[in-house]
């Protein structure tokens, strides 16, 4: 952006300005363009960036948590009282219970409460921020709010603590919430004198912890030990790491005495979610490959290998005939299956463009006609591919040229089924506002299903542009395209068209497809490869003249 402002920082000259203000514009749709080039993203979501507009939103708030750091210090300060203990003498090692500070008291000079004892141990490092205020440098690491906190919050646990803790500095002119108990830290903490610290219970309903840091260790499988300190790190309260156990117990045994909440076990339950969900997903993707016999992993590594291999000219010394064996696969076997029910169902109805249908020939369809022979590899294959869309290509530039010189002349050769290369009025009444189905219950629906589903007025066009459409008698094919921005409503009247179709029993009608399975899984559709049988799976039945018709088509 910076890069972007220095360039064109002339346009913002007011010597050059038109109208006033007039730079300003061409500055900002200068930046706009070249975040929407070099970042990728539309020229919307950076004009959303230069205005400081999130650019997604969400029912709660997440805080950054970097987990690790707390757990890296217990672990740091048992391990510094292992260094100091003598090994094999047999001394129980004795940790006194820190004390709360009594009001008028005086504190030792070198008091080592805290586990500061162990800070200058060998091996225990921690990581600092170093600030500056009123002249003074500061070093605050970021365990210190949790374990200098308030006398008041001792009960607190470090989840509830990052989730409901508000701190606030006392010199700052805008006034701390009144609702709120204000509290100082303790003298050790580097912000003693500065800043005070409350708790909020009312953001456990907006806020969340943001785990940042490796993940967290499992329950059901890994190193016991490691899983069982981090939980009583998070949900047991504590100030130094000496707190959480006794020498005598391990951190397993410790976690089996520990009386969690219901929450805190709900929490722990949650944690562990997301690897059972990594399970299943194996569990599933075994299960497929062992339905279709690809459990050999060298084998699954062959099929992915495949999709590289491509001649870009001429023949390929590395080509195999057994590449070009594109037999169709179970998905494409089934929807042949069906397709072929449906047709029979069809004939058994009396659906007379049937006959025409099967009557069709490459002729009709217009496609080229190509000498297949046994010995013909991939490289030369896709040689053929691409001098047939050069041809292609050139037959619809020409085309373009005969219309538009047909035009110059007065012309009009375009039949009424034809598409022409022009925007253009298409005469047909259910484009109308006025349209009546020849039905008038079909008419009650729409407006039924345009209420249930609250449609705006620009969803409302397009939902009953083809329900009409979908009402007339034999009408021609309906090509539209239905456009946006994401969040405006696509995917709304998409369900209501299903919901539309739905009540006049004619879902056949009504087929989604998308390009990836993510797009497909949102509008509730299939992929284009699935509906489409485009299988590329390696099969030894059919001959080569049907390999190459079904590519064709």
């Amino acid at each position: 952006m910076y890069e972007s402002f220095s360039k064109n920082e002339s346009v913002l000259d007011p010597s050059n300005e038109q109208k006033p203000g007039n730079g300003a514009r061409r500055m900002l749709t200068k930046i706009v363009n070249s975040l929407s080039a070099k970042m990728e993203i539309g020229a919307p979501m950076a004009a959303l960036y230069l205005l400081k507009n999130p650019d997604h939103y969400t029912s709660h708030e997440f805080i950054p948590f970097y987990w690790k750091n707390y757990l890296n210090y217990v672990e740091g300060q048992w391990k510094a009282l292992l260094d100091i203990a003598e090994p094999g003498d047999g001394a129980d090692v004795k940790i006194e219970e820190e004390q709360p500070q009594r009001e008028g008291s005086e504190e030792p000079e070198n008091d080592d409460r805290d586990g500061m004892i162990f800070e200058n141990a060998p091996g225990h490092s921690e990581t600092v921020q170093m600030s500056r205020m009123d002249g003074y440098f500061l070093a605050k690491t970021n365990t210190d709010d949790y374990r200098f906190r308030p006398v008041q919050h001792e009960s607190i646990c470090l989840y509830d603590f990052i989730q409901c803790s508000v701190k606030h500095p006392i010199r700052s002119q805008r006034q701390p919430r009144q609702d709120l108990r204000w509290f100082n830290l303790l003298e050790h903490h580097p912000q003693h004198t500065t800043h005070a610290l409350a708790l909020d219970p009312g953001r456990r309903l907006m806020y969340v912890p943001h785990f940042i840091g490796p993940s967290l260790p499992r329950r059901d499988s890994g190193n016991r030990e490691d899983y069982c300190c981090t939980m009583l790190t998070l949900f047991c309260p504590w100030r130094t790491g000496i707190d959480l156990r006794s020498a005598k117990d391990t951190w397993e045994e410790t976690f089996d005495k520990y009386e969690f909440t219901d929450r805190q076990r709900t929490l722990m339950e949650n944690f562990n979610m997301r690897y059972e969900c990594y399970d299943a997903r194996d569990d599933y993707t075994a299960i497929v490959k062992g339905a279709n016999g690809s459990n050999n992993p060298e084998e699954t590594a062959e099929d992915d290998e495949e999709d590289d291999i491509y001649a870009d000219n001429g023949e390929n010394p590395e080509d195999d005939d057994e590449f070009l064996e594109m037999g169709f696969g179970k998905a494409a076997t089934s929807l042949q299956r069906s397709n072929a029910a449906m047709t029979l169902a069809l004939k058994s109805a009396g659906w007379k463009t049937i006959s025409a249908i099967g009557s069709m020939t490459s002729g009709t369809l217009k496609l080229p006609k190509i000498a297949i022979d046994s010995s013909l590899r991939s490289g030369a294959w896709n040689n053929i591919i691409k001098v047939e869309k050069l041809r292609a290509w050139s037959r619809k530039m020409s085309g373009f040229i005969r219309a538009r010189e047909n035009e110059a002349a007065g012309k009009d050769v375009h039949k009424p089924g034809d598409v022409k290369n022009d925007a253009y009025v298409v005469p047909s009444s259910y484009l109308s506002k006025d349209f009546t189905p020849p039905e008038e219950k079909w008419s009650d629906t729409m407006i039924r299903v345009i209420a249930d589903f609250r449609l705006n007025e620009g969803q409302e066009k397009a939902f009953r542009i083809i329900a009409n459409h979908s009402c007339c008698i034999a009408p021609e094919q309906l090509l539209m395209h239905l456009g946006g921005m994401g969040g405006t409503g696509k995917s709304t009247v998409i369900r209501a068209l299903c919901q539309f179709f739905n009540d006049r029993d004619e879902q056949y009608r009504f087929v989604l497809l998308g390009p990836t399975g993510t797009s497909a899984a949102l509008i509730g559709g299939s992929t284009y490869h699935t509906f489409l049988g485009v299988n590329q799976g390696r099969s030894a039945s059919g001959s080569a003249s049907a390999k190459v018709e079904e590519v064709r088509e």
